[in-house]
């Protein structure tokens, strides 16, 4: 059976980002979803990012949290800037699922275009790493 790793995050640009990496893992019986908690925009600085490494996330779907698809996820990837996110409510019964990772909002912690585009380029790198971090845990996740 297909297990699935929902990445979540504020604009779902982190998690389409992640989404992006996941992809390229080489786990077999997992499949990877994306979406965001608050209705939002594609971040063309997102995409470019990713076309800069060789993965086009610009036809990934932008969608918004689907309760039952969490409900149904084996794990759940919370991607959330402590400090500039507004706080994502999760289901206290989903917890035991559930993945944090606290990393930068580009959008709200750049002041000008050229800052949001270094932020995007930075959080990529840091996405991959912790993505490949995943690649060992989810074979001993049932």
């Amino acid at each position: 059976m297909n297990k699935t790793v929902y990445f979540l995050s504020s604009s779902q640009q982190r998690s389409l980002m992640a989404e992006g990496w996941a992809e390229k893992l080489e786990v077999s019986d997992w499949s990877f979803k994306s979406a965001g908690w608050v209705a939002d925009s594609r971040a063309e600085f997102s995409v470019l990012a990713m076309k800069e490494l060789c993965i086009d996330i610009s036809s990934f779907p932008l969608s918004r949290i689907e309760m039952k698809e969490l409900g149904e996820a084996s794990v759940i990837v919370a991607i959330q800037d402590t400090e500039y996110d507004d706080k994502m409510e999760l289901p206290s019964e989903l917890e035991e699922k559930v993945i944090y990772w606290n990393l930068p909002n580009p959008r709200k912690r750049s002041a000008t275009l050229i800052e949001e585009w270094v932020h995007y380029q930075e959080i990529c790198d840091e996405i991959a790493m912790r993505v490949k971090d995943l690649e060992h845990l989810l074979p001993q996740l049932h």
